[in-house]
């Protein structure tokens, strides 16, 4: 069994108890019989502390059993789910820490649980021995769940951004370009930055930017355009004025190898936004774009404009500042990428901040809004292309209506995507029409804006039409059964 040595202990101390237990013994009774204070196999059981082997023997006579027997990983079936589950390294992954909990007490639970709860857990461990095809998932999916029960708002890194912002004299109500960010990498955190180096490397021009460590060095692609460079810097100054050195070295990653790097670039990246679109200043502008009893795009690209920031950048600074300044709730934020080769549209990312949606409901989100791009926004800016009349960024909102007459407004800016005539993308911000919202948003009730179902996909409703058909002839066998003398 290829176990870390805190595990050992979390198994040793496991055993302990299951010994102690077994013998109808308390702490204190084994304590007076092995001369080890309570508080000592306390820490023991809990897996803080492993014995030594003379105290390891002592309590092995004291509980009726041997030293091998209870310094051996073999584990009998009570426990065999949690060796299973340690086995497995899915708890070394799992950042438990991040939700507040404390790794032995889960152990511990999982010891104590009945024996269908350990059929699960043994199930879960099973499933884990596979996770390394879904390992990736599992640390967006952590973060995702992690921002969104803090709504994505972060007072600790608004502090931070701020704090940095006075010690460089950085007014809020100005836009930064990607000069002064790289400068201030060089002359205040001694780095050293190259711009054009990637394209002496076919398999690395597609790449945002490199870091080398040992350097200290950002390569930057030359080619992305002026708020993408921007990002990149700022979001460099996040890795250096935080202190965060465990971080990928790709932008975009290849693949995550670990939390602590899908964390830290969470952490950086929010850390860029805030520099890039300052709260105060951006707020102000977003009170009045939303106090419109119409939905005015122009207002909002016009407000976009203002700030050296990307369409998605400053639609995920949404969902950082409007439900904590504003109070708006059950909004959500999604990107849409469109292939014009194929006509396809593919939801990329999407960030549901109260969690009222099922999964269900979200994916029929998805497939609306994705379909109402597909056949407006997207075939506009394909249209503006081929009469080589496009400048610019293009902004829309659409109602969409719930399958239990609940109603969404969504918010869209699509931009092309590059150089690549064939790609688009749209990201947007949207909200749950309900009274708390309708009375900070005037455009909710906008009489001009459209409306769409959500429908439920396909396969999901042939498989609930046929539930219904299985339940109904039951129903009706039950009823024949039972009228017969």
């Amino acid at each position: 069994m290829d176990i870390r040595e805190d595990d050992i202990r979390l198994i040793f101390g496991l055993k302990l108890k299951r010994a102690r237990q077994a013998k109808d013994l308390s702490l204190a009774e084994l304590g007076k019989l092995t001369g080890l204070s309570v508080s000592y196999l306390n820490e023991i059981e809990k897996g803080r502390k492993y014995p030594k082997a003379e105290k390891i023997a002592a309590l092995a006579k004291a509980l009726g059993t041997t030293f091998d027997k209870l310094v051996s990983l073999k584990l009998d079936k009570h426990l065999a789910p949690v060796g299973e589950l340690l086995e497995s390294g899915f708890l070394q992954e799992v950042p438990l820490d991040l939700f507040g909990i404390d790794r032995g007490k889960l152990v511990e639970i999982i010891a104590n649980a009945p024996a269908k709860v350990a059929a699960f857990i043994s199930t879960l461990a099973r499933i884990a021995a596979n996770y390394n095809m879904t390992q990736e998932h599992f640390y967006f999916a952590a973060l995702r769940a992690y921002q969104e029960l803090n709504e994505n708002h972060f007072d600790e890194l608004e502090r931070e951004v701020s704090s940095f912002r006075q010690k460089h004299g950085l007014e809020e109500d100005r836009s930064l370009t990607s000069a002064e960010l790289r400068s201030l990498l060089e002359g205040e955190f001694g780095y050293t930055t190259e711009e054009g180096a990637l394209d002496r490397f076919p398999e690395l021009m597609h790449m945002r930017s490199v870091y080398i460590p040992e350097r200290k060095k950002l390569l930057i692609n030359a080619k992305l355009a002026e708020n993408q460079k921007a990002f990149l810097y700022a979001k460099e100054l996040g890795y250096a004025f935080l202190g965060l050195e465990q971080r990928p070295l790709l932008t975009p990653w290849p693949s995550a190898t670990s939390f602590d790097h899908v964390l830290n670039n969470g952490k950086a990246s929010y850390f860029a936004g805030s520099l890039l679109l300052p709260p105060t200043d951006l707020m102000a502008g977003i009170r009045l774009c939303f106090a419109k009893r119409r939905f005015d795009g122009d207002a909002l690209l016009a407000l976009l404009a203002r700030y050296n920031s990307s369409p998605e950048m400053f639609m995920l600074r949404l969902t950082n500042l409007v439900p904590r300044h504003l109070g708006v709730v059950r909004s959500f934020f999604q990107r849409f990428d469109h292939d014009r080769s194929t006509d396809t549209v593919e939801p990329m990312k999407e960030l549901f901040l109260d969690r009222q949606l099922d999964p269900l409901e979200i994916e029929m989100m998805n497939d609306a809004v994705g379909e109402w791009l597909r056949q407006g926004l997207f075939q506009r800016i394909d249209e503006l292309r081929q009469r080589k009349a496009y400048t610019g960024p293009l902004c829309e909102a659409h109602r969409f209506i719930g399958t239990q007459g609940q109603r969404f407004v969504v918010m869209a800016i699509g931009r092309k995507m590059g150089r690549d005539q064939s790609r688009s993308l749209a990201v947007c911000y949207g909200m749950e029409v309900v009274s708390a919202n309708e009375k900070l948003i005037g455009f909710l009730n906008d009489a001009e804006l459209a409306e769409t179902p959500l429908l439920p996909r396909p396969v999901v409703a042939e498989r609930e039409g046929r539930n219904r058909r299985i339940q109904s002839a039951m129903e009706q066998l039950l009823e024949e059964e039972r009228s017969r003398p």
